[in-house]
């Protein structure tokens, strides 16, 4: 499991070095908590409880900060799986930007 840090470092080398500049202490720590449960969901399979979870972490960020949750998970688990949890978890249409490295397929706006 990734620590804070690594995180962080990931996100950063994914989506630019300013994309976690507005992050509070909260959001780090939901951030955090919201990749660990994603280690635990993984599949679609998984008990709705934890997608409510996860759902009520994201939603404990500041909303334009959310999409670093959505694109965290693929520093733990496969790119596709971003798009399964954000869906199942009922946070609406995943974010439109884009990881530098992301080759998932999937159509997104680059990260501005």
């Amino acid at each position: 499991m990734k620590t804070q840090k690594e995180i962080i470092s990931w996100l950063r080398a994914n989506l630019g070095k300013h994309a976690t500049a507005g992050l509070t202490t909260s959001d780090t720590h939901a951030l955090v908590a919201s990749v660990a449960l994603a280690n635990l969901i993984s599949y679609q399979s998984a008990p709705k409880d934890l997608f409510a979870a996860y759902s009520a972490i994201v939603r404990a960020m500041q909303p334009e900060l959310r999409h670093l949750a959505f694109h965290a998970i693929a520093c733990e688990l496969d790119w596709g799986h971003r798009e399964m949890i954000w869906e199942r978890a009922g946070l609406g249409e995943p974010p439109r930007s884009r990881c530098v490295f992301d080759r998932s397929g999937r159509q997104e706006e680059a990260f501005a």
